[in-house]
């Protein structure tokens, strides 16, 4: 017999809060009260300008992710901002991205006058690959954006060889995948640039919100450093000869300092979110209708979250009813990730960016149009697909158990004969 689910008013799984996040201790407050005591002794600042944990938190990122520079600045947004800065690309410039990200990606691309083009998803991954990349290269494409999603690396090694055929750059958003490996080496450092959000939900924080930008190439990160103001430049002959718009992306002292304690604990984070999860992979291994996400061989997620699918063909009730029966059992879950592919979002749908302009879309050095209604099929089917799981280090055993539990008794209550 089918046990009875809490929504229909059975006895739910979990009764249970949450447990919270714990991110922080004492020694992230030690860390803000020695930069406070350097600022009042006048032998600190909480300016980068006059102090020293802003450059030592860029050097000490840098050496993590196997990198010769890093940029420190105030949000994962400004990351890719400043790196498609960096570019200095002309107006008009396409930019091939994911249509499963945060509008953080999409953004920057806009406010540089250049614009998106989507490419579609790997449907058990939710990544974007080379073969879907190629189908939308034109003459304009100059860049190309992986976005590694919740934690799992996107296939480099197609994507970068096919940079290397089109000669297009590869700035890789990491805001959800800090410390993922792809055959051995850490995402973020495998394209030109890499980007990094440090807000207050992802593996490690400079204190709420911060980002940052890892690089090899000196140029890149020279112009970097200027878009950001996060110094000025030492090679020009004149302090503020600024040689193009530039807007303020600094970090602060404070942030910084936070955010040496949080790097140091991030290898750990990333192994207790990786133990927890592969936990749940074999639990839930037999279930008929839910099914963990592919991992690519030779790749090591860091699972910012846990996406699971639900083949929608063998249960009875749409992914919406299925993630509400999951919530009445204790498990907090949200249906849909993103709701639906960027180029849904009524920004870029209505194209209201610029005033009434529509620009970039009508500016004259693109000269062309563009048509983005259901250019990604993939991407659309498997949002309608998804369930995800918030699972970080805070969580025990328990938790996974539970998880696995509510799953079993959900699917068996709805799953079709």
């Amino acid at each position: 017999m089918v046990e009875k689910l809490a929504i229909e008013g059975g006895n739910p799984v979990r009764t249970e809060p949450w447990p919270r996040r714990i991110q922080f201790d004492e020694k992230e407050l030690n860390a803000v009260i020695e930069v406070m005591k350097d600022a009042i002794e006048g032998s600190g600042s909480l300016w980068r300008m006059g102090g020293k944990r802003c450059e030592e938190f860029e050097r000490e990122f840098a050496d993590f992710f196997g990198t010769k520079y890093a940029v420190a600045v105030s949000s994962g947004t400004a990351a890719v901002h400043v790196a498609l800065a960096s570019l200095r690309l002309d107006p008009g410039c396409e930019v091939i991205t994911s249509p499963i990200t945060d509008v953080g990606t999409v953004t920057p691309i806009i406010y540089q006058n250049l614009i998106p083009v989507f490419a579609d998803v790997d449907p058990e991954t939710l990544n974007i690959t080379a073969d879907f990349i190629e189908k939308r290269i034109t003459n304009r494409t100059k860049a190309i954006i992986p976005v590694h999603l919740w934690g799992a690396p996107c296939d480099m090694d197609p994507i970068m060889e096919l940079a290397e055929k089109y000669n297009l750059v590869v700035i890789e958003d990491c805001a959800q995948a800090h410390g993922a490996i792809y055959k051995g080496r850490l995402v973020g450092s495998i394209g030109d640039m890499g980007c990094f959000s440090l807000m207050a939900g992802k593996h490690i924080t400079t204190g709420g919100e911060g980002g940052a930008i890892i690089t090899n190439n000196e140029e890149y990160y020279r112009n970097a450093m200027t878009s950001s103001r996060s110094k000025f430049a030492p090679w020009a002959t004149i302090r503020f000869d600024i040689a193009y718009p530039v807007l303020n992306y600094r970090l602060t002292e404070i942030q910084a300092a936070i955010g040496l304690v949080q790097l140091r604990k991030l290898p750990n984070i990333v192994a207790k979110r990786r133990e927890i999860c592969m936990k749940l992979f074999k639990l839930i291994s037999s279930l008929k209708a839910v099914k963990f996400p592919k991992i690519l061989e030779g790749t090591e997620p860091s699972f910012w979250f846990l996406p699971l699918f639900v083949d929608l063909e063998k249960v009875a009730v749409s992914i919406d009813q299925f993630a509400e029966a999951l919530q009445k059992e204790g498990i907090p879950c949200g249906a849909k990730y993103t709701g639906a592919p960027m180029y849904e979002y009524m920004f870029i749908a209505q194209k209201n960016t610029y005033g009434r302009s529509k620009c970039p879309w009508t500016c004259p050095y693109y000269g062309r149009d563009i048509d983005y209604r259901d250019s990604c099929p993939n991407a659309e089917k498997s949002l309608n697909q998804v369930i995800t799981l918030p699972i970080n280090e805070s969580c025990t055993e328990k938790e996974i158990e539970d998880i696995a539990l509510a799953l079993e008794k959900v699917e068996a209550r709805y799953l079709k004969l």
